[in-house]
């Protein structure tokens, strides 16, 4: 149990769940295996239009949780082919040419960054391809001259990353941008089930890492170091943080912090008691890269600033990555009902939009 305040939090007591996720996001989580195998399955079965080749470079437009997907299918392409890959967040898209296959990520398919750099390209040669759950994106490819990709998905955008890392990479394999054997999808969705037995809701907290974390982190600014190849992790661990949490949260990676942040280790004081750091490391990480995350967490301590160093599991580099991004889905749920937060609502990003309305160009 945690007490906050007035109030004790047992993160063993269904109630909470029934009082303050009432839009059910802790489902959407424990299905996250299923979906991604759905969303593989989908992505094999999709009939290829005849103008999508194999290319000579990826960019992948996107915002948020309809960009986190296509960040961890750019990790492994760097790691598996040598087609360069890109994630773009913005307005503006990069030049491209005839041999660039473009794709605009957006579950609402009305994310008005996505749209607006997507059709920058159009008409300018190459190949262009939506993947969407509806929306403007979904509707006008006929009429623009793109392909798209449809899939179905009730939650939130940040819930629905197996369709974005599982249906987009089953695409870019089977045009031979990717070379990936469909047996480690296989293997990571197997993994990300035995995960969701291990975190889920009705395990107790004494044999539950993710509510044994998410305790640490409550009432701390979570900052996240991502070594390697779990950069995209660490970007995946601050959003759901601040998304599902409703709290501030960082990222940084390795090992690119030991040549900045560690000088800011020892202030402001204050920082002892704000923040709470956790390093992803794994068995896929570079050698010299671990012994950093080692050293890094002595001037950590020598500091005096909290932090765990959490070993990933996997064998594989998608396994790893998944199983990192999974974690924080089920901490930052566990964080939310900590802090009495609905880790659905999304209030202030709704807001922004609709001050965004009264200002169109």
């Amino acid at each position: 149990m945690m007490t906050t305040g007035q109030a004790t939090i047992n993160l063993d007591d269904p109630m909470i769940y029934a009082r303050l996720d009432t839009q059910d996001m802790a489902g959407y989580i424990a299905g996250l295996p299923t979906q991604c195998r759905q969303a593989w399955d989908a992505g094999q079965r999709w009939p290829l239009p005849a103008g999508l080749r194999r290319p000579s470079r990826i960019v992948v437009l996107g915002m948020g949780g309809s960009a986190i997907g296509a960040e961890v299918v750019t990790t492994l392409a760097s790691r598996l082919s040598p087609i360069p890959m890109q994630v773009v967040r913005g307005y503006t898209a990069p030049p491209v040419d005839a041999d660039t296959l473009v794709i605009a990520s957006s579950w609402s398919g009305d994310t008005e960054e996505t749209l607006e750099a997507f059709q920058q390209t159009l008409g300018t040669g190459g190949m262009r391809l939506a993947i969407t759950a509806g929306g403007r994106l979904g509707r006008l490819g006929p009429e623009m001259g793109y392909e798209t990709f449809t899939y179905e998905f009730a939650g939130q955008p940040r819930a629905a990353i197996g369709w974005g890392v599982f249906a987009l990479l089953a695409i870019l394999q089977r045009i031979g941008a990717i070379p990936f054997e469909s047996g480690a999808a296989e293997a990571a969705c197997t993994e990300l089930a035995q995960c969701a037995t291990d975190w889920g809701i009705d395990v107790p907290t004494e044999q539950n890492a993710a509510k044994q974390i998410a305790q640490r982190l409550h009432e701390r600014i979570p900052v996240i170091f991502g070594a390697d190849i779990l950069e995209v992790a660490a970007r995946r661990w601050a959003g759901q943080m601040s998304e599902n949490a409703k709290q501030w949260a960082m990222f940084a990676t390795l090992p690119e912090l030991d040549h900045n942040l560690i000088v800011g280790f020892p202030g402001p004081d204050v920082t002892r008691d704000a923040v709470y750091v956790v390093q992803l490391d794994s068995m896929a990480v570079h050698e010299r890269t671990r012994l950093r995350i080692a050293l890094t967490g002595e001037e950590l301590d020598r500091n005096g600033v909290s932090h765990d160093e959490l070993l990933i599991g996997g064998t594989e580099p998608l396994d790893t990555i998944m199983r990192a991004c999974y974690l924080s889905d089920w901490v930052s749920l566990y964080l939310a009902m900590l802090s009495g937060a609905d880790p659905t609502a999304v209030g202030a990003v709704s807001r922004l939009k609709d001050a965004l309305t009264k200002h169109q160009r």
